[in-house]
């Protein structure tokens, strides 16, 4: 009878079980994240992989987990590989330890943990998994994990949600001769920022400032290789920069750890002690552009900033994302100013981060600096240009009405309080708000951080006065509170500048006498669409060649290209465009206006276009800058549809000597010339690789040219194969 009622109460207990598993769904959500954030704590993953020579077997491994229970109650583990239902359950009970095995429910990515045999306090659960190949970035000799935004799971079970971090302690099981770098296990971290990286790789250490600093990679050009010492030198500056700004020192103890990879998805990831970095950013080659120098030194600078925004104090819950992202672009932007004294940085600033937010902004697809997530599997959808872009911008607005020293003050604070921790934008917004309280900081949120779209900014002259009025695109109503200066022109070389502030839709300053010409934020500190009556706008081309300063230049030619997109000024002046092209040799400028010359090349008829092309092809004996020409020669090989411009680029593809070009270069050429030459495509393709000379370029061109294929249905399998998770 004891038995039958043993076997009673094991059997209800699992029913309860299952039926909790059944509620889970997949991914994390909200909710799930919420209930174990309040009790769950001191979570540490004492993690064991297996990882195999052959790229073709899995990668298994066991996961020691410790963690603290406010009350007793069913854990819930987030795991998407494969588990065989059985985990050992470790408890303490004075001095003696207890160990069970339990059959664990495994259910919608989830293994539900029955409390019957966890108590309140310290626990430990051991699981052996085989992990997914999602996450785990597995090459012939090398693998790299990647698990921002929420895809740990995909590889140990674990509590995948950025607010219970945790302490990682990894043991790597890899092939002979295998270099490996893990993230820095003394501090907590959310399971996003975890790393682990093993391979064939080569190493560089060294020391800055009495820190040490050591970096794998896969590069053989000993010219390439010998810019890591300008790579740690960045890093440096980077890192005392950042000290020195947040008056806390580098908040990870472990060396500084960089792994430098062939093909990677993105810039960077901010894993510390083990910063993950694109080689294409890292390693450039000898005819560089100063566009390739500035993105390099801001990368770097972004994903150091990141060891104080996003990993001493990480987001509560995703949708917070773009609050770290924030900050990495924002200090990133001011550490670069202090690189490089020679550049306009204010110029740099609009062109990489202002101007490609307004392409997003600008159209029906745009959405809120913040958004909601109901679900971590959803995650990934939130990162674009807003998060990245816009937010920088929107910081710089808030820095200007708060002046820098508070706004520093504020953020030294954050910091401070919510260090090793999470906090969300609101625990930051509430920050500004105790050392800016006139500032309103909560109203400049709502509008800037928690509404979509951007304003169209109308400057009219009417009798004597300068009438500016912000246009809501939606009819909501709103004012986004910022500054700028509209410049008046006048035909006898008089110039007027007058500093608006708009704190509301509609501003009137008196200025007199009508002017010849006005160009609204001709400082580029306003954010938004601006334009001027249509008697102004067409105007506007002619002023590109007479305006002198730089920063005014680059401004006058976003401003003309927006008027152009909103059909208040005509594809003819394309003829003002390529006169200014001529002449221009700031490269930012060189390249946005190349930029715009192809975007009205593509909206031509196909017998126009092919002219433009010509066009573009005698700009290069016009304008002899190396800028100039590389970026004018990157675009046609990219883009290309002349037959003369076509045969131009087959003659320079073949000869493959212009110093101008690197084998990336090449290869799009190859691309290019496969795809529109479909008869030659297999006999350019064949050449190229041929050209190649390592196995890393060789595996990126061989992933790339599949879509080279002029059979729809061929290159339709090819694109439906990069759903699948690997």
């Amino acid at each position: 009878m004891k038995n039958i009622k043993t076997l009673l109460i094991v059997a209800l207990c699992m029913t309860a079980v299952c039926t909790y598993a059944q509620q889970l769904s997949k991914g994390v959500s909200k909710e799930l994240a919420a209930q174990r954030k309040t009790n769950i704590s001191n979570v540490i993953y004492d993690l064991t992989f297996n990882i195999p020579a052959n790229q073709k077997e899995n990668i298994s491994g066991k996961n020691v987990i410790t963690f603290d229970l406010k009350e007793k109650a069913d854990v819930v583990l987030d795991f998407q590989g494969k588990f065989n239902g059985t985990c050992y359950v470790i408890t303490k009970k004075g001095k003696k330890e207890r160990r069970k095995a339990v059959i664990a429910t495994y259910h919608n990515e989830h293994i539900v943990i029955p409390n019957k045999l966890l108590v309140p306090g310290t626990n430990r659960v051991e699981l052996s998994f085989t992990s997914l190949d999602k996450a785990l970035n597995r090459h012939q000799d090398y693998m790299y994990t990647l698990f921002v935004p929420d895809n740990a799971r995909s590889c140990f079970p674990c509590f995948d949600q950025p607010d219970l971090r945790a302490r990682f302690v990894t043991t790597m099981k890899a092939p002979t001769g295998w270099k490996a770098m893990t993230s820095d296990p003394c501090c907590p971290l959310p399971t996003y920022l975890y790393s682990f990286v093993a391979g064939n790789f080569q190493e560089k250490i060294d020391t800055r400032d009495g820190r040490p600093m050591r970096a794998l990679y896969r590069e053989t050009d000993p010219d390439k290789v010998k810019q890591l010492d300008k790579v740690f030198d960045e890093a440096a500056a980077a890192l005392r920069w950042m000290e020195g700004y947040t008056g806390i020192a580098n908040p990870f103890s472990k060396e500084y750890g960089l792994v430098i990879l062939p093909g990677y998805q993105f810039g960077g990831m901010e894993h510390p002690g083990a910063i993950q970095l694109s080689d294409r950013r890292i390693f450039l080659d000898k005819n560089a552009t100063q566009e390739e120098l500035l993105s390099r030194t801001e990368l770097i600078a972004h994903e150091t900033a990141h060891l104080w925004f996003g990993d001493l104090v990480s987001l509560k819950w995703f949708e917070d994302v773009w609050a770290k992202e924030v900050f990495a672009n924002f200090m990133a932007a001011k550490i670069t100013r202090r690189q490089y004294r020679g550049i306009d940085h204010d110029l740099n600033f609009i062109k990489t981060l202002q101007a490609r937010a307004i392409a997003i902004d600008r159209t029906d697809g745009t959405h809120p600096i913040a958004q909601e997530l109901g679900n971590l599997n959803c995650a990934s959808l939130l990162y674009d240009n807003i998060i990245y872009d816009k937010a920088p911008v929107m910081m710089r607005m808030l820095e200007n009405m708060m002046d820098a020293p508070t706004m520093q003050k504020g953020l030294q604070a954050y910091l401070a309080d919510n260090a090793y921790s999470n906090a969300s934008w609101d625990d930051l917004i509430e920050a500004l708000d105790k050392v800016a309280p006139n500032v309103n900081v909560r109203q400049f949120s709502d509008v800037w951080v928690k509404q979509k779209g951007l304003p169209t900014i109308v400057t009219t002259y009417r009798d004597g006065q300068l009438i500016i009025n912000q246009i809501d695109p939606y009819g909501r109503g709103l004012c986004w509170r910022q500054k700028f200066e509209v410049k008046l022109i006048y035909e006898l070389g008089n110039t007027r500048s007058v500093t608006v502030n708009m704190q509301q839709p509609s501003v009137s300053i008196k200025v007199g006498t009508r002017p010849d010409y006005i160009i609204p934020n001709a400082d580029g500190r306003g954010y938004g669409i601006f334009t001027v009556d249509d008697e102004y706008a067409q105007k506007l081309p002619k002023r590109l060649i007479t305006t002198r300063n730089d920063l005014q230049r680059y401004c006058l030619l976003q401003i003309i290209h927006e008027n152009y997109l909103m059909g208040k000024i005509p594809p003819s002046h394309l003829g003002e465009l390529y006169r200014f092209m001529m002449k221009e040799k700031n490269p930012l400028i060189m390249s946005t206006g190349v930029d715009h010359m192809f975007k009205i090349s593509t909206d031509m008829p196909m017998s126009s276009r092919k002219t433009l092309e010509l066009c573009m092809m005698d700009l290069l004996r016009e304008n002899k800058t190396k800028e100039c020409r590389q970026y004018i020669l990157q675009k046609l090989s990219a883009n290309a549809v002349s037959p003369e411009v076509l045969d131009n680029i087959q003659k320079m593809f073949d000869a493959h000597n212009d110093p101008a070009f690197n084998e990336h270069d090449y290869m799009n050429m190859a691309y290019r010339l496969a795809i529109v030459r479909p008869a030659q495509r297999e006999e350019i393709l064949s050449k190229e690789r041929a050209r190649l000379t390592t196995q890393d370029l060789r595996d990126e061109f061989d992933y790339v040219s599949r879509a080279c294929d002029p059979s729809a249905e061929v290159r339709t399998k090819v694109f439906n194969s990069l759903l699948k998770p690997e």
